[in-house]
């Protein structure tokens, strides 16, 4: 991926590069040390002055590690594309990115193999069983840009199906949040944890099960899964947070994996500052027919 830039004059390559271009220093210095600096055709320095008309090239891909990513076939729902970004509709039961035990068959691979280049970085993450909204940068620039729109501006936004009546039906879970042990996946409320907080407005319900959205201000492991259980109505389905009435509530349904969708991602663009909204439909089907016999589109 080549980067343009054309001058008006009145600057440095660097100064083009970082405040112009928002490349970070850390991606600069590897421009730099691959030779991947052009101006009007011509290899420069990042202390080089500009004039007018001036074209500035990076070549990203230049600066890209080897690929871990093995390309694959598979399918992607795109909910939308464009020169540095693409966000995909992630099913519930499949992983985002490769493990140390599994190489093949993520979100990642798929999303890979889809792209033209074969590269791509995850730039939020879903447990395996939380389907939605995932985005991918086509580039570590996009990455560093994606990220930090989504650390300065990012909402997310998700649903969920949840054992119980949630009391009050709408308000805010504060509770911070701690792996249960060390090297241990589950996670619990505790006193010593960090901070983690948690909106949530009931949407339906029908007394033995309530229809929530759900916004998060941070984005801990299982937040809103230890969250739920937290405070009494644990995430139907969910085979790690949960108790004994909500297993059996989660059969008789047919949820067999957590009933947690994420449903929105929003950010502001870092050049335009227009508000992008990335909304993923729910393909879950038990959730989408309990979610229907409520009288909701999801």
């Amino acid at each position: 991926m080549i980067l343009t830039f054309t001058s008006p004059g009145g600057m440095t390559v660097y100064t083009a590069a970082r405040r112009e271009l928002k490349i970070s220093s850390t991606l600069l210095r590897k421009l730099k040390a691959a030779d991947a600096i052009r101006v009007n055709g011509e290899r420069a320095f990042t202390n080089r002055a500009l004039n007018t008309g001036d074209i500035v090239t990076f070549d990203l891909s230049a600066a890209e590690g080897p690929c871990d990513l093995v390309p694959e076939k598979g399918d992607v729902e795109i909910i939308r594309e464009s020169e540095g970004l693409i966000a995909v509709n992630k099913p519930q039961g499949l992983i985002v990115h490769p493990t140390s035990s599994r190489y093949t068959g993520t979100l990642s691979n798929y999303v890979a193999g889809y792209l033209p280049e074969h590269v791509c970085h995850a730039v939020n993450r879903l447990d395996r069983d939380t389907s939605g909204v995932v985005l991918f940068a086509k580039s570590s620039y996009w990455k560093d840009l994606a990220s930090e729109a989504l650390g300065q501006s990012g909402e997310k936004e998700y649903v969920a199906l949840v054992y119980g009546v949630p009391s009050p039906l709408s308000g805010t879970v504060n509770a911070p949040i701690r792996r249960l042990e060390e090297h241990c996946l589950l996670r619990v409320v505790a006193e010593d944890g960090k901070n983690a907080v948690t909106h949530y407005d009931t949407l339906e319900t029908n007394g033995d099960y309530s229809l929530l959205r759900l916004r998060i201000e941070t984005g801990r492991t299982h937040q809103i899964r230890v969250h739920m259980l937290h405070m009494g109505c644990p995430v139907l389905g969910d085979i790690l947070y949960k108790t004994e009435a909500s297993s059996l509530l989660s059969s008789r349904l047919g949820l067999f994996a957590q009933a947690l969708h994420a449903s929105k991602l929003s950010f502001d663009c870092p050049f335009t500052g227009e508000r992008i909204t990335l909304t993923a439909p729910l393909r879950q089907k038990a959730f989408l027919d309990i979610a229907a016999a409520f009288g909701i589109s999801l």
